[in-house]
């Protein structure tokens, strides 16, 4: 890592310097040996310090390992930093750490908070040709992506005049990622009924007639272009195809983190009830995708993930949801919508999120007329509360 280097010299010094300069004047007039000493002495002195603060760092290594490690709030985590000095040596410095509040250190630690970050202060010292792993306990603390912002030297000359500050020039690679807390939905599992589509359930009134799965004796009820003619054949008696049980169960979760010009104050609720959703449709293996408004880089102007389940998909999800900040510049919902309408794949259920304006409502009209079932999650208090949204009731408002 490569290092921004200040160098801040004690005013003493240039006093030193001068009375040196002097008494050599004043030895060679006197025709003092110890005279000439004293003052080559402290030139040494004052050369030897502006050396060190020169060159104390210059052969400081970090390993600025790329590492991600996931988080529940309140979990234990340690980052690890790995520094090795082959030039001068570092003695009795002071290692400064910023990093996000979203995980706060170890009480034992030395630290001071400053809003948004934490500053810890370690002491220091390392040898030349010797190498230093620095731990940094920490607790996760509230939902959001910890960063290591900077890394800071305070390296004292060995002389006590003045020090050398380093200054890490960019961030370090090694994140926290907490995963927000989910808080209970109603309406969560009354609400999410089973239509019919693609993905095979246990049980279900519909069923995949592309391709049989097998066949069983027929029965007087089963219908007659259910008989499977070649196994009747093998058989000697009625065969009936058996297919399999398939359900259309794919959601979208829209959300809006805008109120108006600014973040709605209702944001982190909002995150912990579609966190609850995610958990609900891991253990119901339920495919959803999520689409957020914060403008992002690339085809996709927003946080998008596509359709997806399993444990993977759900990881995906909760880090996207931890990645979410007040900081983030949000794109307007409408637009969103339109984007979604006309180029991502539409899935049966579709659950808005956040503020609703008029405009919103327009858009989620024509949503609903493709063949998508509109619901609604809302914050009542400390609990999220889902709902389907009356599209008559939408309609007449907009006329």
């Amino acid at each position: 890592m490569n290092w921004k280097k200040y160098s801040v010299e004690d005013r003493k010094i240039p006093g030193i310097s001068s009375f040196a300069i002097i008494l050599i004047i004043v030895s060679l007039y006197i025709q003092s040996k110890l005279v000439l000493f004293l003052a080559v002495f402290f030139l040494i002195v004052a050369f030897c310090n502006q050396l060190y603060l020169k060159r104390a760092g210059e052969k400081l290594y970090f390993d600025n390992l790329s590492e991600k490690n996931h988080f529940f709030i309140g979990d234990k985590g340690e980052w690890f930093l790995t520094f090795r000095n082959e030039g001068f040596p570092i003695l009795k410095a002071e290692l400064k750490i910023y990093f996000d509040y979203f995980v706060s250190p170890d009480e034992e630690q030395q630290e001071t908070s400053h809003s948004s970050m934490y500053e810890m202060s370690i002491p220091f010292s390392l040898f030349t040709n010797q190498a230093k792993q620095v731990k940094i306990p920490f607790t996760a603390a509230r939902r959001g992506i910890a960063r290591i912002r900077s890394i800071e030297f305070r390296v004292p000359s060995l002389l006590g005049f003045g020090e050398t500050i380093l200054e890490s020039k960019y961030f370090v690679k090694q994140q926290a990622v907490v995963y927000p807390l989910p808080i209970p939905v109603k309406g969560l599992k009354e609400q999410i009924s089973v239509l019919q589509g693609i993905h095979v359930v246990p049980t279900s009134v519909y069923e995949e007639l592309l391709g049989p799965v097998g066949t069983r004796d027929y029965v007087p009820s089963d219908s007659f272009n259910r008989i499977h003619w070649k196994a009747s054949a093998r058989k000697q008696e009625l065969q009936t195809k058996v297919y399999e049980r398939i359900a259309e169960k794919g959601w979208n979760i829209a959300l809006n983190v805008s109120d108006g010009h600014s973040i709605t104050g209702n944001l982190e609720k909002l995150l912990s009830s579609i966190t609850e959703f995610a958990y609900y449709a891991f253990h119901k293996q339920i495919p959803y995708s999520l689409c957020i408004n914060v403008r992002t880089a690339g085809s996709t102007p927003f946080l998008y993930l596509p359709l997806g389940e399993g444990k993977e998909h759900l990881q995906k999800v909760l880090e996207t949801l931890a990645s979410v900040s007040t900081q983030n510049t949000s794109l307007p919902y409408d637009y969103m919508l339109s984007f979604y309408s006309r180029h991502l794949t539409a899935q049966p259920y579709f659950i808005h999120a956040g503020i609703k304006t008029v405009d919103t409502k327009r858009m989620l009209l024509g949503i609903s007329k493709k063949g998508a079932k509109l619901f609604e999650l809302k914050i009542e208090q400390e609990f999220g509360l889902l709902s389907e949204m009356v599209i008559h009731q939408e309609r007449r408002m907009l006329l």
